[in-house]
């Protein structure tokens, strides 16, 4: 285990645990008499914000401990953040909790409208998915709804991508949400694609709207995105295709790093004549957009709009950037993926700390014509 000064280590409860009522949260620091802040998504009004759940000095034995009352947070999945303050080097650990009591806050597809871009293009629903039932419909050979692994080869992740039938599996169905789990016990995390190995499947041509919501973890190395490509990419690496980034988020344990307030849009042209970008990775600063909650600490709703003409990344149904829509963008359609990769392309990863990160996915949906 990596260690440093004034790092916090979780002593209670257990990380990615169920909790209700009031919980008490046990934690040490390895300088006595630091001060440690804790913050969760909670309710303000009609809507969420961060709130400080409690700040506690720790005592000469560096140890310290808060009640946390969760019936008065969001039911589901959350986050509650531990971060020191005031000191050489800032620590923040992301413990993810499931939450079983508390108020119910815009949980499923039915608690959301259709997107306004979706209405103003006059598109109509082709695909919904509520992760309601507990029967996921996830295989590497079976022509199930999703498939584990990225078409036409190319899985990415340090962790791998493992199968639902393996006994690795990261899949599984909490209430309401599918939950992915990347697990350094297992080395395996989690991805789903909407066409299979073969190209069959759902995929959606311009003019499109796909939009997905979740919660995503912060540990370091952590990579939750939901991204599209062009279809033909299921032949192979070498096939001409667009891919479109909605969100690419990076996991990193540092309060000064921008991967903490953020997320990145990017737009890839592959193999077509040389590989080119229409921005080399947007950076979307969520802290004066909406909530100001980040993609670790609330779930959100990610989406694209495909038309001839433009594509249009949004957050929570706001526009965030736009950009001529690439020549295959308007021919080929689109299949989506959704993943929680760890380490991947050289980026360092570090699940040390609680051995498992979990990412909460509420709903996928595809709009067109």
């Amino acid at each position: 285990m990596t260690t440093k000064r004034g790092r916090i280590r979780l002593l209670s409860p257990s990380p990615s645990c169920d909790v209700s009522g009031t919980v008490r949260i046990a934690f040490s620091l390895d300088t006595p008499g630091g001060t440690v802040r804790a913050e969760a998504a909670g309710f303000r009004g009609d809507g969420l914000s961060l709130l400080t759940a409690a700040e506690v000095k720790t005592g000469p034995d560096g140890r310290g401990s808060f009640l946390f009352p969760a019936d008065e947070y969001p039911h589901g999945p959350m986050t509650l953040l531990l971060s020191t303050s005031g000191e050489e080097d800032r620590d923040v650990l992301h413990l993810s909790l499931f939450n079983l009591s508390g108020k119910p806050y815009r949980e499923g597809v039915s608690a959301f409208a259709d997107p306004p871009l979706a209405r103003e293009n006059g598109l109509r629903l082709l695909f919904s998915d509520d992760f309601t039932d507990p029967c996921l419909s996830i295989s590497r050979d079976r022509a199930t709804r999703y498939y584990s692994h990225k078409p036409g080869g190319g899985d990415f992740s340090k962790f791998p991508f493992a199968d639902f039938e393996s006994p690795a599996n990261p899949f599984s169905q909490r209430e309401t949400w599918l939950r992915i789990r990347a697990d350094e016990s297992k080395n395996s995390t989690g991805l789903l694609s909407s066409i299979r190995a073969d190209g069959t499947g759902f995929s959606a041509k311009a003019p499109c709207y796909f939009e997905c919501r979740f919660l995503a973890p912060n540990a370091t190395g952590t990579w939750p995105a939901f991204w599209l490509m062009t279809r033909p990419v299921f032949r192979g690496l070498h096939v001409p295709a667009d891919e479109l980034d909605v969100i690419e988020a990076y996991g990193l344990e540092d309060l000064s790093h921008q991967n903490q307030v953020g997320y990145y849009v990017t737009s890839h042209r592959w193999n077509q004549g040389r590989h080119e970008t229409t921005d080399p990775g947007l950076f979307i600063d969520m802290r004066d957009k909406g909530s100001g909650l980040g993609w670790d600490q609330a779930f959100h709703t990610y989406g694209v709009l495909i038309t001839e003409e433009e594509t249009c990344y949004t957050l929570d149904d706001r526009p965030v950037f736009r950009h001529p829509t690439q020549p295959y963008s308007k021919t080929d359609p689109f299949f989506f993926m959704i993943n929680l990769a760890v380490g991947g392309n050289g980026w360092p990863w570090d699940l040390s700390r609680c051995g498992v990160a979990d990412m909460y996915v509420d709903f996928v949906r595809v709009y067109g014509l």
